[in-house]
């Protein structure tokens, strides 16, 4: 079956409006199915772990991708704490338990993370429920 037809899009991370989420953490959704108007699309979100902080963490129903974008820390995977910095891909599986940790770092750490559903998102429900949508721009509202 052929999908419908989308035209290319390019997102300019740095205008689209960050959704602070505690001192601890800023969440950008970069790419989702309202923005590519196609449902089913991989979920896409730029985030921002802040310096000297560390994230609760939680599980998921669904499997989840990050990708270290940049910045050090460690990742709680259920019971094991693994290092992390830029350049690495963590595949978190349904089920496991995942906290990112910043606390021995003077550098943010960013990081991209994907995810089939927006309902598999906490971030996500929390900008509609903020917003009334899942995206906007730094030059909005």
């Amino acid at each position: 079956m052929i999908k419908k037809k989308l035209d290319p899009l390019v997102v300019d991370v740095a205008k689209v409006k960050p959704l602070q989420m505690g001192a601890e953490y800023q969440s950008r959704m970069i790419l989702d199915h309202v923005i590519t108007g196609r449902d089913g699309v991989i979920q896409m979100n730029h985030g921002t772990v802040a310096p000297r902080s560390a994230l609760g963490g939680g599980v998921h129903d669904e499997d989840e991708i990050y990708y270290i974008l940049s910045g050090k820390g460690k990742i709680k995977l259920n019971d094991d704490i693994v290092d992390v910095y830029g350049g690495q891909v963590i595949f978190i599986p349904a089920g496991c338990f995942h906290a990112l940790d910043n606390t021995e770092s003077d550098e943010e750490m960013t990081i991209l993370t994907f995810w089939k559903d927006y309902r598999d998102n906490e971030a996500y429900a929390e900008r509609v429920r903020q917003w009334g949508k899942s995206f906007k721009t730094i030059d909005e509202d």
